[in-house]
């Protein structure tokens, strides 16, 4: 009641399955905590390929809208709308390793 966890299990590159698989988890505490959990983290974060597979650690807070595509009338094109971000370095992502977020007093 306290902590809501999604575990990634086994995750691999398209393409790129023999780097080994990916374990991580991001927790969502009551009291505003995120933390991220790094399990197994096969190969150096900036050793993947930013064209094939677009790494992105962090936050953000971004609504979202889904629009028609007049192309395909039964399609819709989904656009992102972002206000702030906070990046992770990704070369501190390692496995074992966790980040944790904790808000702010407001």
């Amino acid at each position: 009641g306290t902590v809501f966890v999604v575990q990634w299990d086994k995750v691999y590159l398209q393409g790129k399955e023999e780097m080994g698989s990916f374990t991580f988890q991001a927790a969502l505490h009551s009291s505003g905590r995120i933390v991220f959990g790094y399990k197994e983290i096969p190969v150096p974060v900036l050793q993947i390929s930013a064209t094939q597979h677009p790494v992105k650690a962090g936050l953000s807070d971004a609504f979202m809208v889904l629009n028609p595509s007049p192309e395909v009338p039964e399609s819709r094109r989904r656009t992102i709308y972002e206000y702030h971000r906070v990046e992770l370095d990704t070369s501190k992502i390692t496995s074992m390793s966790a980040v944790e977020f904790t808000p702010l007093p407001s």
